[in-house]
């Protein structure tokens, strides 16, 4: 039965994998009914939509990520490289229609930051009503990977500005020591692909 179950699993994901690279993200958001009657049918193409929906994504490498859904639970496990992709992967999994917690067991082994609170998160972590998951997948994505260039970046400080996309439209505010900084973290975001515009809102610290 478990053979027949997983190969049933594989084919949904495969399935998955091809329709979402033919159209746009937003076709994660779509339910489908004739999946919603059937308990393991449903956990298993859920899992696919996760799956998918990492294995998709710019920002994560989804080799290193391991997913299961039981009675509509997103189960994550496997090796990030930093905090801000533990967080993505959260998101993106609890973002899915039909899931209704994620059990985020993933480990992060090599993070340049220890806590959520010190980077700034301000992305929410629950899509917004406004907002279809295909954007709010997209944002989420730009937001993270912002994020990752300032922190590794030697020239920036990257826990001392706040960062948030909506619609492709990305805010940044915080303070900076020089303006010089200040126009690399613009720079920056401007060239991240799926940012549209950004918002600038940094402050130069007149005491440095």
């Amino acid at each position: 039965m478990k053979t027949k179950t997983d190969k049933l699993k594989q084919t949904i994901k495969s399935t998955i994998l091809a329709a979402s690279l033919a159209v746009s993200s937003l076709a994660f958001a779509g339910g489908n009914d004739q999946y919603t009657t059937d308990e393991k049918l449903r956990d298993a193409w859920l899992d696919g939509k996760i799956e998918t929906a990492l294995l998709v994504n710019r920002h994560l490498n989804n080799f290193k990520i391991d997913t299961d859904v039981k009675n509509n639970v997103a189960y994550l496990s496997g090796t990030v490289d930093t905090e801000i992709d533990r967080e993505l992967a959260a998101e993106i999994a609890q973002g899915i229609k039909g899931v209704t917690s994620v059990d985020n067991d993933i480990i992060v082994k090599k993070s340049p930051v220890s806590t959520t609170d010190e980077m700034h998160m301000t992305h929410e972590h629950e899509q917004e009503k406004t907002r279809s998951f295909g954007q709010w997948y997209d944002d989420a994505t730009t937001t993270a990977s912002i994020k990752s260039e300032l922190l590794i970046n030697d020239n920036t400080s990257g826990l001392d500005v706040n960062i948030d996309t909506a619609y492709g439209v990305v805010t940044i505010n915080g303070v900076v020591d020089t303006e010089k900084e200040k126009d690399l973290i613009i720079e920056i975001a401007e060239n991240t692909p799926g940012v549209m515009k950004v918002e600038n809102e940094i402050e130069v610290d007149s005491n440095s």
